[in-house]
């Protein structure tokens, strides 16, 4: 009697097929771990890597942390108009950076997104140019000198520099990044070439949390009105938060 099989495939996670592009490389440094660019500024990060990152966090966050992650980002979403606030500096820790004594590092270090793993690493021309745009972006605003991780630390190096890092070989990397984001986010083509699926993580969790209308609303009001009047918002925004979420917690997962 001749028997049939039907065949098996395991199902690989989201974890494994951001590893395998992760690893696909060596990107292994001489980090000694003291998190000062981490103290410095937020890493941008695609779609796929935030929705690994916050399946983890909100799978081992208790009510009261995932509230307070909210809130974070509600305060440091309003703070990219630092202008405003009369600030001298875009200078804000990762909010993914352990704080005190006894937690020291980052939070989700294997998780973390790949412009983490490639500072230090960046072709001084191709990084150089990076600075270029923000540059640009905030002129008459900030000098070069002032803008967060303007230059990358000296003593990140690669571990195994047999392959050097090309353009070409970095811009596979975040190519394969931005196809596991057409595949699983449904961004379409024209999106992904926007870099409508690369943001900040306080970015991506907002959006997951209150809707895209909503941070439209928000990002509207920020853009119009004064220091006053958003610093009394985002008090009372919190508030209403914390008060909503207390009841009903959402899953900013997918």
């Amino acid at each position: 009697m001749n028997k049939k099989y039907k065949s098996k495939t395991k199902k690989i996670s989201l974890k494994e097929r951001l590893d395998r592009i992760y690893n696909s490389v060596n990107l292994k440094t001489t980090c000694c771990n003291q998190t000062v660019c981490c103290k410095i500024g937020c890493p941008q990060m695609n779609f796929s890597e935030f929705t690994s990152l916050i399946t983890k966090l909100w799978d081992s966050s208790n009510k009261a942390d995932k509230i307070e992650m909210i809130c974070k980002s509600v305060e440091y979403f309003f703070h990219n108009e630092f202008e405003k606030f009369g600030m001298e500096t875009m200078i804000k820790p990762c909010m993914l950076l352990n704080e005190g004594d006894e937690g020291k590092g980052c939070s989700c270090y294997e998780n973390r997104p790949l412009s983490c793993r490639m500072y230090g690493l960046w072709p001084e021309e191709m990084y150089r140019a990076r600075v270029d745009k923000f540059e640009k972006a905030y002129e008459g605003l900030l000098k070069r000198d002032e803008l967060p991780l303007n230059t990358q630390c000296p003593n990140v190096k690669r571990v195994d520099d047999s392959q050097p890092l090309t353009k070409e070989i970095i811009e596979d990397l975040y190519k394969q990044l931005d196809d596991l984001d057409f595949r699983i986010g449904g961004f379409t083509k024209a999106q992904i070439d926007n870099r409508e699926n690369y943001r900040t993580f306080h970015d991506w969790l907002l959006l997951k949390v209150l809707g895209e209308d909503r941070l439209v609303l928000l990002t509207t009001f920020m853009k119009a009105a004064k220091k006053e009047t958003i610093e009394a918002q985002v008090e009372t925004l919190k508030q209403v938060l914390k008060e909503t979420f207390e009841a009903n917690m959402p899953n900013p997962k997918i």
